[in-house]
């Protein structure tokens, strides 16, 4: 069941009742971030960063599911730049993603056919898939984001 504006606006009142009663919640309620409106990603970040777990190869004759080491994720890790409002993939890129959201998902879909990065939250942890076509297939990881916050 999705939470509607009325019951968001209910959960702050709640919160903000809770802060100002219970000692050194207010601590702990200012530490929390605020997702962007209707997505998972925190308004306040600047950058996540998703180490994969899994990657699958896919062709039309074909499918290879791999549990990746820690150097293999290191190099296929994920990153993505939040400046002025804009999301980027990688570190140095000047092209933007566009950002939807559909069933509790949040995509991260770029201007080139056939690359996005779909997120969700599961319990305390930001889960994403990231989606890459091929020539002739398609690569596919599997795995969880951290995010860094702005200051």
């Amino acid at each position: 069941m999705s939470a509607t504006p009325m019951m968001r606006v209910r959960l702050v009142q709640l919160l903000v009742w809770l802060a100002m009663s219970v000692p050194g919640a207010g601590a702990v309620l200012a530490q929390a971030p605020a997702a962007r409106p209707d997505t998972v990603i925190p308004s306040n970040a600047a950058v996540l960063e998703g180490m994969p777990r899994v990657r699958i190869d896919t062709t039309q004759d074909h499918v290879t599911r791999r549990e990746l080491d820690a150097a293999e994720a290191a190099r296929s890790r994920l990153t993505i730049t939040i400046r002025d409002g804009q999301i980027y993939r990688g570190e140095r890129t000047d092209s933007p993603l566009t950002i939807t959201t559909a069933d509790g998902f949040t995509y991260l879909s770029s201007t080139t056919p056939g690359r996005y990065i779909r997120i969700q939250r599961l319990k305390d942890t930001l889960s994403y898939i990231e989606h890459v076509d091929m020539a002739f297939g398609s690569v596919t990881y599997w795995g969880e984001l951290r995010v860094a916050i702005t200051k």
